[in-house]
């Protein structure tokens, strides 16, 4: 695989999907695009070994964030797996900012692995660990570099989100987090007193 063909499979899709999860839009937290996208990205990071030639168990001594990556690509391939302490599942989560008198603002909406075993992770973290233990370990030629995006804050009295047919087929239900940011800058959960949540 060259190293173009490498920014088109991965690192392209990572970005498309960092864009696409800062879009205000109410998910089915197991069934979208989102979660579609991230499959297909999951399963072009795990078959870098074949590019590489070396093999599964190298690859996940070398990076536990290649390994996550490698049984969400499989789970989602395969459906359960013969080893049960690899299974996992995607799901997507709103998150929101959370300021007293100020109201809600949309940060951006996460995606989850859920792994059986070695617990939850942040799909874009994950993956973007992973796919820079690629570009180290096939020396691929390239400056990008990528961070998770989050959306300018921006308050409302109402927390809301909008349902679009084309991002996600059927919804019945979304998951929210809140989050108010410390003083050192990171977020950290919140508890409002009130909730007032629209789909639009």
């Amino acid at each position: 695989m060259s190293d173009l063909r490498f920014l088109n499979d991965v690192v392209k899709p990572w970005d498309e999907l960092n864009v696409l999860l800062t879009e205000r839009l109410a998910l089915q937290p197991d069934l979208s695009d989102i979660t579609r996208l991230a499959g297909s990205l999951a399963v072009a990071i795990r078959h870098q070994i074949d590019a590489a030639g070396i093999s599964d168990i190298q690859a996940n001594v070398e990076s536990n964030d290649h390994r996550i990556i490698s049984d969400t690509a499989d789970f989602w391939k395969h459906g359960p797996l013969r080893k049960p302490e690899r299974n996992n599942k995607l799901s997507t989560e709103s998150f929101f900012e959370y300021a007293p008198g100020k109201g809600f603002s949309f940060i951006r909406n996460a995606l989850f692995i859920e792994h059986s075993t070695i617990g939850k992770h942040d799909f874009l973290v994950t993956s973007l660990a992973a796919i820079e233990y690629w570009i180290r370990k096939r020396k691929i030629s390239t400056n990008w570099s990528g961070s998770v995006r989050e959306n300018t804050p921006e308050f409302h009295p109402v927390a809301f989100l909008h349902f679009d047919p084309k991002r996600c087929i059927s919804m019945n239900q979304t998951r929210l987090g809140f989050f108010s940011k410390r003083i050192d800058g990171l977020w950290e959960r919140a508890d409002p007193p009130e909730v007032r949540f629209e789909v639009r």
